[in-house]
């Protein structure tokens, strides 16, 4: 007769199994920074792409128009014979065409106000106008509604209303409109009135007939970039405070015109890049990225050049103005063109 069988069974003690399971822990641990810091240099490889996309489109619209894209239609006097516009679309609409958006770019009319478009053609996101390291194509639109707006006045000083806001999408990079040169009081040396901006992408006044725009006055083209297209920005990475992502006014509908920090950005003396998504110091109208440490521009002549965050600020106002670098004498004003071009 055979005796019982005594074969051994093989398993994990309790202390075996846990020791595995705190190497896998130490493991994952050390993978984990890996993986999330190759994954963010996708991503900032990716919006390297998006800002050469919108620098190549900007230039084909120079090459086809002979004149950079205005910011935006805007007025240097309220009341003079070139103050016509009323929210017109932003200079993103302009360069669709360029970007192989030309069905979407088509339905939109240049010379009517933005709230007058239907709501899909507001709410388009345009791959190449979004950051994937702050946001994905579907955090991209905000609604019509009603919110809290932040309003700041040229004294410095703000308040808080509630306002209608008519919706549309939003985007993560803005025109290169210049520096601080003119102020922002209101008057008609502000930088943000039409033909003061110094950079490439700034505010034109209309050109005007029966009191309705026809195209735009105050063009920059390539010889008004004294300082070479090398050396002077074309676009880039708008600071976006972190909790306020497509939120306005610090990232409103970027093909709004009525609304210059939503799609153009100034950048110098008074306006640093932003050192960081977390970084409040800066007013909302800079650049700045939620890359760690640089901020990414694409230049005037189509190159991708990464700036760094703690970059001078007379150096960022040089990059950011078309004319000789550190003197900051008055530019002359933008060419005028003569006729009645409609673009």
């Amino acid at each position: 007769m055979m005796g019982p069988d005594f074969r051994r069974r093989s398993a994990f003690t309790l202390v075996e199994l846990l020791v595995v399971i705190a190497i896998i822990g130490v493991l994952v641990g050390l993978l984990l920074p890996a993986v999330q810091s190759a994954r963010e240099a996708a991503r900032f490889t990716q919006c390297k792409n998006n800002l050469r996309q919108i620098g190549l489109a900007t230039i084909q619209f120079h090459d086809s128009q002979m004149a950079f894209p205005p910011a935006r239609l805007r007025s240097r006097n309220d009341f003079d014979e070139n103050a016509c516009e009323n929210a017109q679309p932003s200079w993103l609409v302009r360069v669709m065409p360029y970007l192989e958006e030309s069905s979407a770019a088509s339905r939109w009319d240049l010379n009517a106000p933005f709230d007058t478009h239907a709501s899909p053609l507001r709410e388009q996101v345009v791959a190449s106008y979004v950051c994937p390291s702050r946001r994905s194509a579907a955090e991209s639109v905000i609604p019509s509604g009603t919110v809290e707006s932040t309003i700041i006045y040229g004294c410095g000083c703000s308040s808080t209303e509630r306002v209608t806001l008519v919706g549309g999408s939003v985007g993560d990079y803005g025109g290169n409109h210049g520096d601080f040169t003119g102020g922002s009081w209101g008057d008609e040396q502000s930088y943000w009135r039409g033909g003061n901006g110094t950079g490439v992408i700034i505010s034109s006044r209309p050109r005007c007939r029966e009191n309705k725009p026809t195209g735009w006055i105050d063009k920059i083209r390539l010889k008004d970039v004294i300082d070479g297209t090398s050396k002077t920005a074309l676009a880039g990475e708008m600071h976006v405070p972190l909790d306020r992502v497509a939120q306005p006014p610090e990232n409103g509908p970027q093909y709004n015109g009525q609304d210059l920090m939503a799609f153009a950005r100034i950048g110098g003396v008074g306006a640093p890049l932003a050192n960081g998504p977390g970084d409040d110091t800066i007013p909302i109208i800079g650049f700045g990225s939620w890359h760690p440490g640089v901020c990414p521009f694409v230049l005037a002549d189509g190159s991708v050049s990464i700036v760094d965050n703690l970059i001078d600020t007379l150096a960022l106002q040089s990059l950011c103005r078309r004319h000789d670098e550190y003197d900051l004498q008055p530019l002359p004003q933008a060419s005028q063109s003569g006729g009645d071009e409609v673009f």
